[in-house]
C-alpha cells in the first residue's frame, strides 16, 4: 500500500521510511490485528457421562457400600452358622428356623440398603457440588431425614421378605430392583429438599423416561446391580450420583 507524505502529499512506495520528495519521516505501515483463535466447541455432556466423571473423581464415595458389603457378609456367616448347628441338632426344626432367619435377613438387608443409599446420596450431593466428602456428616444427615424414607423402606422390607421366601431368584431380584428405583428417587428428592411420596416418585420416573430415556434406563440397571454383592460397591454410588442429577434437573 502506497504511503502519502503528510507534509508535501507526495505518494511514496509502501516500503519507504522517508518521503522521496522532501525527506520527511513516514509513519510505519499499519499491521493488521490478528484474529483470535476460534474457541473450540465443547458439546454438553449427557447425564450418564457426567455422573461417571463425577464418580471417578470422588472414589471415596464407595466407602458406605464397602461397609454394607462387610456387614452383609458377617450377617450371612452368623445366620448360616446358626442354621448349620440347628440342623445338626434337629433337621426338621432347622427348616423352620432357616425360614425365620431368611425373613430376618431380608428385613435387616432392606434397612441397611436404605440407610446406605441415603448416606451415599448425601455424598453424591457433595460430589456434584465439588465439596469435600465426609461420610460422618453424610450419615448424620441421612439419619436425621431417614423418617421421610420410612414408607419406601417399609415396601422394600416387605418385598425383601417375599424375596427371601421366593423360589424364583431372578423375579425377586427384578422386583426388588424396581423398588430400588423408587428408593433412589425418594432419597434424592429428600436430599434436594423437595421430598416426593412413593406415588410421586413413580410418576416422576415415568416422565423421566420421555425426557431422558437413556438415564432412566441406566437408573433401572443401577438399581438392579445395587443388589448384587461386590458389584454394588460401584453401582450404589454411581446410581446415587446419576439419580441426584436427574431429580435436580428434570422437573
Amino acid at each position: 500500500m502506497a504511503k502519502q507524505c503528510p507534509r508535501c502529499g507526495y505518494i511514496n512506495p509502501d516500503n519507504a521510511n522517508y518521503c522521496l520528495n522532501c525527506g520527511y519521516p513516514l509513519p510505519p505501515p499499519i499491521q493488521p490485528t490478528p484474529l483470535p483463535p476460534p474457541t473450540p466447541y465443547n458439546p454438553p455432556q449427557d447425564r450418564i457421562t457426567r455422573a461417571f466423571n463425577i464418580f471417578t473423581k470422588n472414589l471415596s464415595i464407595i466407602v458406605p457400600s464397602i461397609i454394607l458389603l462387610i456387614v452383609e457378609i458377617i450377617l450371612a456367616v452368623i445366620l448360616g452358622a446358626i442354621t448349620f448347628f440347628a440342623f445338626l441338632a434337629s433337621p426338621f426344626a432347622s427348616l423352620a428356623l432357616a425360614i425365620v432367619l431368611a425373613i430376618i435377613n431380608g428385613i435387616i438387608d432392606a434397612i441397611l440398603f436404605g440407610i446406605t443409599v441415603h448416606t451415599t446420596m448425601y455424598m453424591a450431593q457433595d460430589s456434584v457440588n465439588n465439596l469435600p466428602l465426609n461420610m460422618s456428616n453424610s450419615f448424620s444427615n441421612a439419619r436425621s431425614t431417614l423418617s421421610q424414607l420410612y414408607s419406601i423402606i417399609g415396601i422394600l422390607i416387605l418385598f425383601g421378605i417375599l424375596a427371601a421366601l421366593s423360589r424364583s431368584v431372578i423375579i425377586a431380584w427384578f422386583i426388588l430392583g424396581l423398588v430400588g428405583i423408587i428408593l433412589y428417587i425418594v432419597s434424592a428428592s429428600v436430599v434436594l429438599n423437595k421430598p416426593m411420596s412413593v406415588t410421586s416418585a413413580i410418576d416422576w420416573y415415568g416422565k423421566s423416561l420421555s425426557k431422558d430415556a437413556g438415564s432412566a434406563l441406566v437408573l433401572l440397571l443401577g438399581a438392579l446391580f445395587s443388589l448384587i454383592p461386590i458389584i454394588n460397591i460401584f453401582a450404589i454410588p454411581y446410581t446415587s450420583i446419576l439419580t441426584y442429577l436427574m431429580v435436580k434437573e428434570i422437573s
